[in-house]
């Protein structure tokens, strides 16, 4: 009964957020035209790389499949799933977790060698409350609320590339004696 009436409204939820218009913004424009970017991480079956390379695909920022061809390079360094206590019962059990998605990158202009973003962090999160008594239903609402995660932490990435300043150039000496 509970499982069927979770799902009822993660449909609901799900049909009224497509039937509003939201949708993650496009690609960013701040980069020069022409020029491409190239997606990299250390790990290679990550999920957040794949996910991110499929939005800039889609609205239209042109990738580099091989980096000598890319004049910007992303570079997520380390991505991180966690899972942490928040609050216990009466029984010393948990009942509230804190649930935390984070992603470390970097953008580097491939032409002149230079960072133009260092080790930026992005955080997302988000407390699930917990029973042991509905240990199936509370760890799809688990899943679902990390998928949610991670599609705003893409949201975050992509806002943060968005407001690079490219032609700034940055100074090796920044403040003169």
């Amino acid at each position: 009964m509970k499982i069927t009436l979770l799902r009822t409204i993660t449909i609901i939820l799900a049909i009224t957020i497509s039937a509003c218009g939201w949708h993650l913004r496009g690609a960013p424009k701040n980069f020069p035209p022409g020029s491409k970017l190239y997606i990299t991480t250390q790990d290679p079956r990550s999920e957040l790389a794949d996910s991110i390379t499929r939005l800039l695909q889609t609205s239209g920022l042109p990738l580099a499949e091989e980096p000598s061809e890319a004049d910007y390079t992303l570079t997520i360094h380390q991505e991180t799933e966690t899972k942490r206590t928040v609050s216990v019962d009466a029984k010393g059990r948990a009942s509230e977790y804190e649930l935390i998605t984070s992603a470390e990158y970097s953008v580097q202009d491939n032409n002149t060698g230079r960072d133009l973003l260092t080790q930026a962090k992005a955080d997302v999160y988000r407390t699930l409350e917990w029973d042991d008594n509905e240990v199936v239903s509370k760890g799809e609402e688990e899943r679902l609320q990390r998928e949610e995660m991670r599609r705003e932490l893409i949201g975050r990435i992509i806002d943060r590339l968005r407001r690079i300043d490219i032609r700034t150039p940055i100074t090796d000496n920044p403040a003169q004696p």
